[in-house]
Order: structure tokens, then sequence, then C-alpha cells
């Protein structure tokens, strides 16, 4: 039994048991492509030949319908038509086909008149005897003499034991009309329509076991079409059992629903199947009109199509149900017919006014443009699809209207925006697009207004030298060239020029002056040359009276990150990481968490660079490790741009304090991009291989690596401490190699230049010089030293002056202090994971000083509350001092003394002196 035909088969044997009382009947059964029709005709054959009827079978094709008498051949081939009847019906069918010219529409012609006549009547002694059940499946396709014996059979055996059922798709625009007309206007025929399953038909069909979503989800994709329901069943069984989906899943609608798909659009007819077509190229944009002129159809056609599209359960209103359906119809198409389709969509779409990212896509689909107005389209549709971070599609866009634009410099300005939109995801792709446009205007082929965007892309990467190029470029350019002011510097190079050009009252050429003038009176030297200063622009962030920290962040907080935002909220934190170090790393891990969330792995890098740089301030190297890889494996070309030559430096510099020698090594021996040392990235990378080279004993090696980027320094006005700490660096080299004067001498300069608010710089460079410095002055500049990398809050750096400050302790004889200074730099070096560092103390240090640490302190330093004189006499206690020396120090009774302590102790919850906190001991500077 069919599922939900019950019905229909009850109607349909009655009508077979009243023809068997000379009481004939015509049944046209109409419905949509997989429905069940020709199934439901197979069931009444087979009972009526179990009931001793004569089935007379015949399928209608297509491919046939010109060929006259197919059909009635068909019929008279039947096995179960007695034999002499048969012959003599098939020499009927001969005679009229060797003697009559057959007309489809001469219907009136006397010798076809005769033949049908004869064949009636050779059929009726047929009948006469059993009943005779024909029938014909899809009556659209029969040819048109067969419709003729046909019509005239059913209209001359009324009174017979005849029954003619013809199956018939809905819809179907019939080759010739106005037979179905005159089937209809005899009264012993009767049409019958089927529809799709309901609901609860589906459910019958489908496993019993079905949940309840899956039986929504089947109904809702096929409509309750029974081909597309079992074909969608038998993608799910045939699923593999490790991948298969549970009951309640959606169910897989694979190559079986993907036939049945385009079983369904084919059989539906040519109007159905255009529109098929049309409705997969329109998607959303689908109208009866829009398909109507798409498919170049009346509107009429276009209407049976969409009904019979709908009638089957392909579509839902003018919308597939299941967007496999769509797929499988475009890729059914040819290439050169859905190509031409998506051209007149496009053209369509645009003449009713419709949004650029409504028409790029068929621009896309079409691989061309060919009006004039499509490459302003694309363009138009990729800032818009920017609006839901959709890069990938942007970019695509742009890279179809580059290629078909013929205007060589509207093809530099798409070029140089599709490199904007790669360092979203693909920062060395974008530079690879800035070099092409380089060697263009090397060529003499970029237009001037092309130079200030590029410069812009080439700082954008930290790639000053080719940037200067272009400004250079743009210097010689005749009077009426754009205003350097224009340039808009990227990141890299930004924080640089506030090296330079401090952030200070003392501002080198006044806030009133304009750029164009500063970058004209700047000039600088590179290989001999004279080049712009290249340092038009900059970020101000504070303004008189307000705190730099603040007004920074009001203006990340204000900040929505974009192409044309990056650069500014990078610079911005890079000037917030010298002033607030904390408030940088909430501000990095923010914009870190929303490029990740918007898929913009190159955006990402960048952060995690800066993030990484920000632990290594703070001596944090696991993290500056970590984050340094989480960069690098976002890019998909790990060694081709120099962000990744930057994000390595920082690798490199973070696993070679770690004592990580061996990874420090591999990471160094990685290739590089070219660019690397002709770009801001190049000075971080040549100083983490100086670095490597000290740690690892190469002096002369590191003297190199340092003095290069001492030289790219200065020839790029970025020569400021504060970010390239190259004269340190070059100290430490000349003390391994026992040249102390000129040590001290480059010391004392990066002092020089430093600022009072950098403090991290000023603690480096004051532990430098104490080490360098006359023992009568040691011991204060290590002590400066330290309360300023207190302040800056790099512990690394911290735990390295305290090493110092122990030995000059030390050597002064005052063991307790130095016991003090070794027990800090020991606690903080295990803390940064800075390995040769405690090694060092390891080795020279007592082997208590770190085995017999205090218990943490219940109650934080800064949270107890102590006294002015309370936190005097602890700290002076915490660094050694008995209770007699600290009476003398402080000119106070010895009684008072421990009252303070006491005090102290009951504040902090501890039991006595030696669980004091070791903070305590580096604050002696303030109180003697």
């Amino acid at each position: 039994m069919l599922v939900g035909r019950r019905a229909e088969l009850l109607e349909l044997g009655t009508f077979l048991a009243e023809c068997a009382s000379n009481k004939a009947r015509t049944v046209i059964l109409e419905a949509p492509v997989g429905c069940g029709k020709s199934e439901l005709l197979e069931i009444v054959a087979t009972n009526a030949a179990e009931k001793g009827a004569v089935v007379l079978r015949a399928t209608a094709m297509r491919s046939e319908s010109a060929l006259p008498l197919g059909v009635m051949r068909q019929l008279m081939d039947s096995p179960s038509l007695p034999a002499e009847a048969g012959r003599r019906l098939r020499t009927l069918l001969d005679e009229d086909e060797a003697t009559v010219d057959l007309n489809a529409a001469d219907r009136t012609a006397p010798a076809r008149a005769a033949r049908m006549q004869k064949v009636c009547a050779a059929l009726h002694e047929v009948v006469r005897t059993r009943l005779v059940l024909i029938g014909v499946d899809d009556l659209q396709h029969v040819d048109a003499t067969s419709l003729q014996y046909l019509l005239y059979l059913s209209g001359r055996s009324r009174s017979t034991r005849l029954m003619m059922i013809f199956t018939e798709t809905l819809h179907y625009q019939q080759g010739v009309p106005t037979y179905r007309t005159e089937f209809l206007r005899q009264p012993h025929v009767q049409r019958m329509r089927l529809h799709c399953l309901d609901r609860r038909a589906t459910a019958e069909l489908l496993t019993p076991a079905l949940a309840e979503a899956t039986l929504d989800y089947y109904f809702s994709v096929t409509g309750g079409n029974p081909l597309l329901l079992r074909a969608l069943q038998e993608d799910h069984l045939l699923t593999p059992a490790s991948t298969a989906q549970s009951e309640v899943a959606d169910p897989v609608a694979g190559d079986a629903f993907a036939h049945a798909v385009l079983t369904c659009v084919d059989r539906s007819g040519p109007a159905a199947a255009e529109v098929a077509d049309g409705l997969a190229i329109l998607g959303e944009a689908s109208t009866v009109e829009a398909l109507s002129r798409l498919c170049e159809l009346p509107r009429a056609e276009a209407v049976r199509g969409v009904r019979a599209l709908r009638a089957a359960g392909l579509v839902d209103d003018l919308s597939f149900r299941h967007p496999a359906a769509r797929a499988k119809v475009l890729d059914g198409m040819g290439p050169a017919h859905r190509r031409d389709l998506h051209h007149r969509a496009a053209s369509l779409l645009h003449g009713d006014g419709a949004q650029a990212s409504v028409i790029a896509p068929h621009l896309r689909a079409a691989r061309s443009v060919d009006q004039p107005w499509g490459v302003q389209v694309l363009q138009d549709a990729a800032e818009e699809v920017l609006a839901d971070d959709e890069v990938r599609l942007a970019i695509a866009y742009l890279e179809l209207a580059h290629r078909c634009c013929a205007d060589a410099q509207h093809c530099a300005a798409i070029r140089i925006r599709i490199a904007v939109l790669m360092r979203r995801r693909n920062p060395s792709g974008a530079e690879k697009i800035a070099e092409e446009l380089l060697h263009a205007l090397r060529l003499g082929r970029l237009a001037p207004r092309h130079c200030v965007p590029l410069v812009n892309l080439f700082l954008a990467h930290g790639r000053i030298e080719e940037a200067n190029e272009v400004l250079e470029a743009l210097r010689k350019r005749p009077a009426g060239a754009l205003p350097l002011a224009t340039v808009q510097v990227g990141a890299q190079l930004t924080y640089m020029a506030e090296l330079c050009l401090p952030w200070t009252d003392s501002h080198p050429y006044g806030h009133g002056q304009d750029h164009e003038t500063e970058a004209a009176q700047s000039p600088y030297t590179i290989d001999g040359q004279v080049r712009p200063n290249g340092l038009p622009w900059r970020i101000h962030i504070a303004s008189d009276g307000d705190d730099p920290i603040v007004a920074a962040e009001e203006m990340l907080r204000r900040s929505v990150l974009t192409d044309s935002t990056i650069e500014p909220i990078m610079t911005t934190m890079l000037l917030l990481s010298e002033r607030g170090v904390e408030r940088a790393r909430h501000w990095c891990e923010l914009f870190m968490k929303e490029a990740n969330h918007r898929d913009a792995s190159g955006w990402y890098a960048l952060f995690a660079g800066l993030r990484a740089e920000i632990a290594m301030q703070q001596g944090n190297l696991e993290d500056a490790e970590t984050f340094t890889q989480a960069g690098l494996s976002r890019l998909p070309e790990r060694t081709g741009s120099v962000l990744a030559g930057g994000l390595i430096a920082t690798r490199v510099l973070a696993q070679t304090f770690m004592g990580k020698y061996e990874a420090a090594a591999r990471t160094l021996n990685q290739p590089v991009s070219k660019s690397l040392f002709r770009s801001g990235y190049g000075l971080l990378y040549l100083r983490a291989r100086g670095r490597y080279n000290l740690a690892t004993n190469r002096p002369q090696a590191a003297l190199g690596d340092i003095l290069a980027m001492g030289q790219m320094a200065r020839n790029w006005q970025a020569d400021h401490p504060t970010w390239v700490p190259w004269r340190g660096d070059m100290a430490e080299a000349l003390l391994q190699l026992g040249k102390r004067d000129k040590a001290e001498r480059l010391v004392t300069d990066q002092l020089s230049r430093t600022r009072e608010t950098d403090t991290r710089i000023r603690g480096i460079s004051l532990r430098l010089l104490g080490t360098v410095a006359q023992p009568n002055t040691r011991l204060s500049l290590l002590n400066r030293a330290v309360g300023q990398l207190q302040i800056a809050g790099d512990r690394l750096e911290l735990a390295r002056a305290l090493y110092d400050l122990s030995k000059a302790h030390r050597q002064r004889g005052d063991g307790a202090q130095a016991a003090a200074a070794s027990r800090r730099a020991w606690q903080l070096a295990q803390e940064c994971g800075a390995e040769p560092l405690c090694a060092r103390l390891r080795l020279e240090s007592d082997k208590q000083v770190w085995d017999s640490r205090p218990d943490k302190p219940a109650v934080r330093t800064d949270e107890a509350n102590l006294s002015d004189s309370e936190k005097r006499v602890a700290v002076l206690a915490a660094c050694g001092y008995s209770n007699r020396d600290i009476s003398t120090r402080l000119y106070i009774t010895v009684s008072t003394v421990e009252q303070h302590l006491t005090q102290v102790y009951r504040k902090l919850k501890i039991g006595g002196r030696q669980q004091l906190p070791v903070d305590l001991q580096f604050e002696v500077g303030e109180i003697v």
C-alpha cells in the first residue's frame, strides 16, 4: 500500500469494478514529480491483472514525443494482449504509418479516421470477453498521433469494459494542450489529483522511532514529497557510523537527495526547469517578475514553473527549501549557461537599484564584468560586506574589480585597498602588494595621488626604508603634489617618531607648527643621501594638564577596531605601555579577543606581538614566549612578513633570558623576510640576536648586531632608549670585553636621553652605570635603579639590579644586606623563569638564601596600614639591622623600636622578624 494514498486506491478500485459492469472509465491522474502517481498506476494494474484483466501499459518519454504512434505501439506490444488481437492491431498501426501522412493537426483526414475505427473495433472484440486496462505514464509526453488514437478510443468506448488511466505531471505545459481539454469534456473522464504528503503521512513513511524534531526537519526540507523523503532517508542511512548524526540531529542531505532534486526539476517541465535555474541564481532577490525577465519567459509561464516547483516540495514561496537543493541546481547547469544567467541577473538587479552587495555575487560568479558600472559595484560591495567582517569575500570582490578594470591608476587604488584588507589575515600578502606598487612607482607608472596611501601601507608594516623611498619620490613631484601632512604613519614608525620627539612641553618643533614644515626641517642621511624625515604625523593623546594614561584610555574606549583605526590604536597602546603597562596589557587583551572573534588573524598577531612586548616589560618571560607563538600560529606565512620577524625576535629575547639557548638558536635559524632589516621590526630582531650572542659569551658578534641596530635607529631618527636601548646593550658587550670606560660613557649618554617618566629605561641605565661606577657611588646608583624598576614593574630587570646590589653589599662587607638582596633577586628570577640568573645566584650566594625563605605574610604591606614610624622601623629590620642599629639611625630608644616591631608583627599577622615581607628591604633608600 502506498503511504497516504488509501482513499485514491479505494476510488480507483471502485472505478475498476464499475468497468467490469460495462461502464467505461477514463482517469487522468495528476501529481507533482515524485508523489507516487506511477506507483499508484502500477498497483491498480497489478490488481486488475490478478483479476484476469488485459493490462496494456506504456510510458511516454520526452525524447520520443515526436515519434508517431510510439505510445500506441507500446500498448499493442503488451504481452497480456491476446496474440491474434495483438497481431491485427499492430498490422493496422503499420498500415497507418506506411500509407498516411501523419499530421498531428489533421484530425479529420478520412484515412486516419478509418484506421482509428478499425483499431477501436479490434480492441472492442477483446473488451467483449475481458476487462481491459490501458495505463499510460506521463500523458504530457505522448506523441500527437497516439493522442488521437487514445482520445478516439476513450470517446467510442463508454459502454464497454475499458478502463484508461493516464498519469500526468502537475503544471506541466502540454505539447498539444487541446487534447487534454477534449479528454476532460467527456462525461466518463475523471480527473484525480495527488499532492505531497502531509505531516502525519510523512511520519508514517519514515522510521517510526524518529524524534519529533527530526520529523519536523524532514517535512520542512521536502514538503512531504515521497521521492525527496526517501532520498534524504537513504543519505542518512548511508552516512558512516563514525560521523552519523543522531536521530534528533538534522539528517544528511547527500548524493541521493541531490539526485532526487534534479529529477524533480527535470521532470516538472521546461518552464519549471528554467524557473529553478532562475531561483538558484537570484536567491533571496527572486520575484515572479524578476524570474520572468531573467529566464525570458512570459509571466504566465514563470508562474506555471513556480507552481510546479512548489507542488513538488522543492520550493517554499520563492526559495528552495534546502540549500543543498539550490546548490545542486546550480551545479547541474552548464558553466557557460550559469555565467550567462549571473551576468543577466547582475544587470537586472542593477537596473532595479539593488544594493551592491546583492549584485556583486553575480559578477563574481560570472567571473567577469562586462558593464561599465561593474567595477564600482564590486568596490562598493566590498565595503558593505566588511561591516559583517567578511574580509575574504571583500577581497574576492576587489580582486575581480582589479582584474576587470581597464584604468591603470584605478587598478592601483583597488590594489592598495586589497593590501589594507589583507593585513587582517595575511600581512605577508599585503606586503607583496606594496612591493608590487613600489616597483610600478620606480617605473613611473604610479600616479602621485597613490603615493600617500602607499607610504601608509609600508609604514603599517614598519617598512621604513620603502616608506621613505616613496616619500622622497613624492617630494620630487611638482608643487601641486599632495602635502606630506596627509601621511598617516603606521604604528611601528609612529612610536619611533615619539621617541625622538618626546611627549613633553619641550616639543622640538612646537605644537603649533604644521607637519609639512616639520618634515621639511628635519632631513636625515642614509647611505650618504639626504632623505625626508618621514615622520610627518603623530598622535598627541595628552594635552596640558591631562593625565596621559586617562587620555590614552579615553581614546581607546572610543575606538572601534577597523582598518583605519588599527594604527592609532596600536600607537596609543604602545605609548600607554610606557606610562601604564598594566592598563596597556588590559587593553591589548581586549583587542586580542575582538580580533580573534572577528577572525582577523593578522590583527591578532599584531596585538599578540604587543602583548608579548608588555610581558617582557613586566618580566613575564613565559607569557612573552606564549604570546609570540600564538601570534605566529595565526599567520599563514610564518616567516613571510616583517611582523613574523618581530614576533620571532621577541620570542628569541624571552628564550635567551630563560636560558633556552638551543631553542633560541633554532628560532634564529628560521628564515625571515628579506625586508625585515629595512623595517622597524628589524631593530627588535637585531637586538634579540645581539642579546643571544651576549648570553652565549660572544660579545664581538653581539657588537655587530647592536651597532647595526644603533645605526638604523639614528638613520631613522628613532634613537631613543625607551624603544631602542642599544647603548645599554653595547655597554654590556663592552663590559664582557673589559672596556669599562667606553661602557660608562655609553650608559651615561643613554641615561641623559631618558625622560623622568621612563622609569624602566632609567632603572636599567642606572643599574648598568652602577656596575661600572666607583665603589663610593655604586651603592647609591644601584639603590636608585632598584627604586625605578620597582615603579616600572619589570621584575626581570629588578632581579638583575638586586643581583648587582647584593654583590655591591658583599664587596662592602655588609652580609645582611647582601643576603636580603640575593634572596629577593632569587625570588623574582624564579618567578620570571630566568634560569641563567638563578644559576648565578646559586653559584655566588649561600644556599640557605633561597632554601629558607620566609613564608608569605597573611597581610600585604600596602594593606596593613602601618604608620610612618612603624614602616621605617620595619624597613630597617627587614634589611637586617639590629634593634640598637635602628634606634641609632632613627634617633629613638630601643624600647620604642621593640614596641613598633610588635605592632608591625600584629598588623602583618606574622610571627617575627624573619617573616617580614622581602619588599620592605628595598625601601631603605627612602629611609636612610
